[in-house]
């Protein structure tokens, strides 16, 4: 890891969190419905490479569940947080910045709409993981709670809010769709000393 890559992983880390403190994980009125922490650590992975991608995610979600934003998922509730959740929770982060770096080996910016529906699949496919596994996770960690079945029922069925869990998984299809393909191409157009090695060659390949 070179001295460009941890300067990466600084900001990167730090916007996604700020995004997140500032409610883009949790909207007041919508809590648990429109967040853009995750797509911030897929664009970390596609633009800078793996190893930035994965720490990351790792980093501002370890660091987003060690602090929450009251109310903004259920451990916030216990003002503590398992250590079998935070595992789960940084595991889903790195799992973000991975696709988002491998993303980048066979997706290419050029056709905006074919780019951005290939993003709002892979969005999809990534956030009804992200949704169904983090609440296996908190059953896992508080089983006085939850049970995995029940936490797999409740991923579907609204509880704690008027809609259910799932809803995330659709808006973040929609976020990954609209927001990503901009934010990458307007990353790509930064200078290359900017860019990590692996971002730089594929800029002047485009």
């Amino acid at each position: 890891m070179n001295a460009k890559q941890v300067a990466l992983i600084a900001v990167m880390s730090a916007l996604a969190i700020v995004t997140a403190y500032s409610r883009g994980l949790a909207i007041s009125s919508l809590p648990g419905v429109f967040e853009f922490m995750t797509v911030l650590i897929f664009i970390s992975g596609f633009c800078f490479g793996s190893l930035v991608g994965v720490s990351v995610g790792i980093i501002s979600l370890s660091i987003y569940m060690l602090v929450p934003y009251p109310f903004a998922h259920p451990a916030a509730w216990l003002y503590t947080i398992s250590p079998i959740l935070l595992l789960v929770m940084a595991a889903l982060g790195a799992l973000f910045g991975l696709a988002g770096a491998l993303s980048s080996k066979i997706l290419k910016p050029a056709g905006w709409g074919r780019f951005s529906l290939s993003l709002a699949v892979i969005g999809f496919a990534l956030t009804l993981t992200y949704d169904i596994v983090s609440s296996l996770g908190f059953a896992l960690a508080y089983p006085a709670f939850s049970d995995p079945i029940q936490a797999i029922y409740l991923t579907f069925i609204p509880l704690y809010y008027p809609w259910p869990p799932i809803i995330h998984t659709f808006t973040n299809t929609i976020i990954f769709a609209v927001i990503a393909p901009p934010l990458i191409q307007g990353i790509r157009k930064l200078p290359e000393t900017l860019n990590t090695g692996e971002t730089k060659q594929k800029t002047v390949e485009s």
